[in-house]
This record gives C-alpha cells, structure tokens and sequence, in this order.
C-alpha cells in the first residue's frame, strides 16, 4: 500500500496518509520540534503501486485491441483506474489546504494543478465510458498516464512541497543557513516537471529533489539537538 505521510506543520497538524489530527498548541520552539519528528523515510514516496497499476491500464487496452476481449469490462476497468487517481487528488487537495507552511505562491500553483487534473480525468472518464473501439479506448488509457503522471509527479509535488516549505521555515527559525541554500531552488525545479511519456526521466527528475528534501531534514534534526 503506498505510503503517503506528509511533514508535521507548525500549525500544530500532522497528516498521515491524507488525514489529519489535531496537536497540542505549542510554543515556537516545541513546534520546531514537532516539525522535525518524522523521520527522513516519511518523505519518501513509494512509486512501485503507482507504476504496476500504470502498466496494467495500458496493458488492458492493449489486450483488448489485440484480443478482441469485452470492450465494456476494459472501459470499466479503465475508469476505475482513472477514479483511484481522483482519489489521490482529493488526498492532495487535504494536504494543500492544511499545509500552512506552504508560501501562497506555491499553494496557488498546487491547487490549481490539482483543480485542472481534477476537470481532466473527469472529463477523460466520461470519454471512455462513450468510447465504441479499442483503439480509441488505448489512446485514453495512454492519457490518463501519460498526460497526468497523478502518482509518480502530481503527488510527489504536493508532498515535497509542503515539505521543503515546511523545512526552510524551520531552518529560518534555527537560523541554519547552510541547510536553505541546499534547498534553494528545489521548488522550482519540482514544479516545473511536466508529465509525459518517459517516467524513468520523471522519476530521476523527482529523485534528487526527494534526497534533498531527507537530508535537509536529517541536518535540521541534528542542529536542532544542538540548540
């Protein structure tokens, strides 16, 4: 099952998994801890779900022009794989909208990111519900991949993000300015990545970004042990 911890936020809410629950109101310098208290593992995104189920929606669409299986049952199929990925973004907007570290730049962005891939899939979905061939079938099971990349981009940006916001509020308050100019530039670069047909490029994209975001929080730990 696909992991999906987000960072603890100074606002006193710690999400898992897309849920949230409420802590205890903190000084300043208890917040800096409660920030710092996932390990540099909750950041990490584990991409193996996202990529099977990928390559089994594809693959449906070329059984179905290869085979000539139930056009109907591959429509189906294809439409429950484009809910999983409204799903996800429904997850997404719950951590954008609790993610108060998030500058408003970036909460502008992810939202709207979020809300456009929201009125694509759903657009997409009633597509393959009228789709009367195979082929047309594979071009929209193409799509909702290719064209979207909900779970190895979209999520990663949403999370990462929050993250990276999250860590150079508290760099700025542990006054580690060492750690933020490693961090200098990896929101950007992240929110750049566009999806498309390569997801090896994606992935090696999202990678380094994702170890910056670790051993930005592993530092943070051990500087804050020292104050």
């Amino acid at each position: 099952m696909r992991r999906t911890l987000a960072i603890a936020l100074a606002a006193g809410v710690l999400f898992v998994g897309g849920c949230s629950r409420a802590l205890p109101q903190q000084d300043p310098s208890t917040a800096v801890d409660t920030m710092l208290t996932l390990t540099a593992d909750d950041l990490t995104v584990d991409d193996a779900q996202a990529a099977d189920d990928e390559i089994t929606t594809v693959a449906i669409a070329e059984t179905v022009k290869g085979k000539g299986a139930d056009l109907d049952k591959a429509k189906q199929a294809v439409a429950a794989r484009i809910d999983k990925r409204l799903e996800a973004l429904k997850k997404d907007d719950a951590v954008i909208a609790k993610a108060d570290q998030l500058t408003a730049a970036h909460k502008d962005t992810l939202t709207k990111l979020v809300a456009d891939q929201r009125s694509g899939l759903t657009a997409l979905k009633t597509k393959v519900q009228g789709e009367t061939t195979a082929e047309a079938l594979k071009a929209d099971a193409q799509s909702m991949v290719f064209d979207y990349r909900v779970f190895m981009l979209t999520g990663p940006k949403v999370r990462l993000t929050a993250a990276i916001d999250t860590e150079l509020a508290v760099a700025t308050k542990l006054k580690a300015d060492a750690v933020k100019q490693h961090l200098d530039g990896k929101t950007t670069a992240l929110l750049a990545l566009k999806p498309g047909k390569d997801g090896d490029a994606i992935k090696g994209a999202v990678a380094p970004i994702r170890q910056a975001a670790k051993t930005a929080h592993t530092d943070l730990k051990a500087l804050r042990k020292t104050k």
